[in-house]
């Protein structure tokens, strides 16, 4: 059985908010840029995800919307489910965004007020992933960066390159690293239950 986890990072850039009481709502409902409307048509046109039976999507706008293609594509239900939402930021007082990720991928059990850590994150995707297994069909999760990051702290080796960035390997393969990408694909390979490989596609 395979399991794919893909997050779409090309979002509208740009938008003003007037307090942080605003930002949760304003990630939620942060919608694709126009870049990111292309990458999920071509997302759904791999054909990795040919037999797949199941997809499934966090509440956000850019997870919803690079989704709605391949559910087309293939005829099925999109399933929303908030445990498959980004990691909540929470009050970021005189912190900015940038701040908050770094102390972060330092720190995996750092968090603000109201906010996740990384380890957060990570069992509540982790659980959710667990029902989804075992339900045992072929499924696409539509998700975020920082959530699939904490999911992969549970299973890959941690280290950090010459710049300090954080960098995750699995059974000897760069499976993170902190660069751009326009988007992120993981093949999670599963059998009885057990996962047995991940890759970065």
């Amino acid at each position: 059985m395979k399991i794919y986890l893909v997050s779409n990072n090309s979002l509208v850039e740009g938008l003003n908010y007037e307090n942080d009481s605003l930002l949760e709502l304003i990630r939620v409902l942060r919608p694709l840029s126009i870049k990111g409307e292309e990458n999920a048509l071509k997302i759904s046109e791999l054909k990795i995800f040919t037999n797949v039976e199941k997809i499934y999507s966090s509440f956000h706008s850019s997870a919803i919307s690079t989704s709605k293609y391949l559910a087309n594509k293939l005829n099925l239900t999109i399933n929303m489910k908030d445990s498959l939402n980004d990691c909540k930021v929470g009050t970021l007082g005189s912190k900015n965004m940038k701040m908050v990720k770094g102390l972060q991928d330092h720190d995996f059990t750092y968090k603000l007020p109201n906010g996740e850590s990384l380890i957060d994150v990570g069992n509540r995707l982790n659980k959710e992933l667990d029902n989804i297994i075992s339900l045992g069909e072929d499924a696409v999760i539509f998700t975020h960066k920082r959530a699939i990051l904490g999911f992969l702290l549970k299973y890959a080796k941690v280290g950090y390159n010459l710049d300090d960035s954080l960098i995750l390997e699995y059974n000897d393969r760069q499976v993170y690293d902190d660069t751009d990408s326009p988007y992120d694909i993981y093949e999670i390979d599963v059998e009885k239950t057990k996962i047995i490989d991940i890759k970065l596609i």
